[in-house]
């Protein structure tokens, strides 16, 4: 069916090409489709950093499970082998730890490296960055840019990962004891969830012109060392250096606060699922040996929730940077 006068054209392949359009041009689409391609380009460190977060986070709840035998053993007085046990899966994670970091690091800088000759080349090409001032804003919203694609593929790498396993790895045992307690655990878990997703929206402004007035900061004082004397500059400087100080401290101070809220709710919630084993224990026969891995389960996910949902607002804070940065370059 062709268009007709006075009618939408809804034909499946106009409409996919409607919404192609719409996502190339929107800056957050090309944020995610940037962070893609360098885990693809990558994907030999990818598929080895995946492997070893995963080996590293079984090692890092094998001592709990472990701490767990041995104090329902301590009662009978036959520890066995399970003190030696525990000293061995003690020291292993922080060996894969270590692994880990080297594995991360060698592809965060070269993938740091790729990237910053991409973007600076680029914004070079267009020749919009006529002085000296406008081409030491350009190149730290280069540097933001590219740090936030850098930092994202970085954390969704090795951050994300620990959260999935943890919280598969407890919720299945949790579900094995007793089910009210593990899908008790599986919604607490929500609540922070929904809270990072509004601590995020609520800060989006802020980012935006944090990252404005640090390329703005940056161009300015480029220029009045380079104009020594001016006056003007000077003051324009100061003027825009007052502006980021407002902005900062207003984005340091909500941060905190939603921070704050969100960790405080977590915790609570995690308590929560804690009270309740509590109360269900002569029911369900858990052993005090149980009750550590409940604890200590629940609270390494805790921990790893808490620095995830932090990986979250940075790779958010990250993504407004690239906003500021296509924004400003039409790129």
């Amino acid at each position: 069916m062709r268009r007709s006068r006075g009618r939408i054209d809804v034909r499946p392949k106009r409409l996919v090409n409607r919404i192609r359009q719409a996502l190339v041009l929107d800056p957050s689409w090309r944020f995610a489709r940037d962070v893609t391609r360098l885990i693809w380009d990558h994907r030999a460190y990818s598929l080895a950093i995946l492997a070893v977060t995963v080996v590293q986070e079984l090692a890092a709840l094998w001592p709990v499970s472990l701490l767990g035998q041995l104090v329902d053993r301590l009662q009978s007085g036959d520890v066995g082998n399970t003190v030696w046990l525990l000293l061995g899966a003690s020291l292993l994670y922080p060996a894969v730890v270590r692994g880990n970091v080297i594995l991360r690091h060698k592809m965060l800088y070269e993938t740091d490296f790729e990237k910053r000759v991409e973007l600076t080349l680029r914004v070079s090409a267009r020749g919009d960055s006529t002085d000296i001032e406008a081409a030491s804003a350009a190149h730290t919203r280069v540097l933001n840019a590219v740090g936030g694609i850098v930092s994202a593929t970085y954390h969704l790498l090795g951050d994300f990962t620990p959260v999935i396993v943890k919280v598969v790895v407890v919720s299945g045992s949790l579900l094995a004891y007793n089910r009210l307690i593990g899908l008790a655990y599986l919604a607490s878990l929500g609540i922070p969830a929904l809270l990072t997703v509004l601590f995020n929206s609520k800060l989006r402004v802020l980012r935006d012109a944090q990252y404005s007035v640090m390329s703005e900061a940056s161009g300015a004082g480029v220029r009045v060392i380079s104009e020594k004397g001016q006056a003007t500059t000077q003051q324009r400087f100061k003027d825009v250096m007052r502006e980021r100080k407002a902005v900062l401290v207003a984005l340091v101070r909500k941060s905190q606060l939603f921070l704050c809220g969100r960790e405080v709710t977590l915790v609570g919630s995690q308590f929560l699922v804690v009270f309740l084993a509590l109360s269900m224990r002569s029911k369900i026969g858990l052993t005090p040996g149980d009750f550590t891995k409940i604890v200590g389960y629940t609270g390494q996910v805790a921990a790893a929730f808490i620095g995830a949902a932090s990986v979250v607002d940075a790779i958010i804070s990250h993504m407004r940077a690239y906003h500021v940065y296509a924004r400003v370059h039409g790129i």
